[in-house]
């Protein structure tokens, strides 16, 4: 996939110490045109989302091109500091607005009976790296952001099984790490167990993009 994009949506507010890379739009285009069916009674949620990037672009693309919302779409994000820009960005629906919830709670969240078997789709870009694999910032904010810091991996994907419904899919940016002694992928694939099938289904500007469904 280029690294220009060409499916332009809107300026996003977001916190001027951290700003999102290209690979949150291109996920939520790549993963817009991979589910052609109708979304309307889908349960979506944007996992670790920030300001909202990835849902709200998806949610963009099916404005755009008349197509039905979720019939609900969350957005998990363990910072609060991002409430405020999320709310600042769902002024670009200004007419028929999603229904949206910013859930304030870290991804270990999702083992929990709350949200068990919730969600038909799943989207996220999460942290990439373990806290051993990389120079931490003296910002707090930005390593939360790049770092496994709140929780681990494991719960991570733990927690992605889990808030699946049976017939439910997840597509998860999953940053290639050999270089630092880790395959994600393959660590995933041990901690599912085979409960759900796991793969590579496209390159997002050199990051994997898995499906678990």
């Amino acid at each position: 996939m280029t690294s220009l994009n060409p499916h332009f949506t809107f300026n996003y507010s977001q916190p001027e110490e951290y700003r999102f890379s290209h690979d949150s739009v291109f996920l939520a285009r790549q993963v817009f045109e991979f589910l052609p069916e109708d979304l309307s009674k889908m349960t979506a949620l944007d996992l670790c989302s920030g300001c909202g990037i990835v849902g709200l672009d998806f949610l963009y693309h099916c404005k755009q091109e008349q197509r039905a919302y979720p019939a609900r779409f969350d957005f998990m994000e363990v910072q609060e500091v991002y409430r405020d820009h999320f709310e600042k960005n769902l002024t670009a629906f200004a007419q028929q607005k999603p229904a949206v919830n910013f859930v304030n709670l870290n991804y270990e969240a999702l083992l929990t009976p709350e949200f068990s078997s919730r969600y038909d789709l799943i989207l996220s870009n999460p942290p990439y790296f373990r806290t051993n694999q990389g120079k931490l910032s003296p910002s707090e904010f930005k390593n939360r952001c790049r770092f496994f810091i709140d929780s681990d991996f494991t719960n991570l994907i733990r927690g992605i099984d889990a808030a699946l419904n049976p017939g439910g899919r997840a597509f998860v940016l999953l940053r290639d790490l050999q270089d630092h002694g880790w395959n994600p992928l393959e660590e995933a694939r041990k901690i599912l167990s085979g409960r759900r099938e796991i793969k590579k289904v496209a390159d997002i500007r050199g990051t994997p993009l898995i499906l678990i469904n």
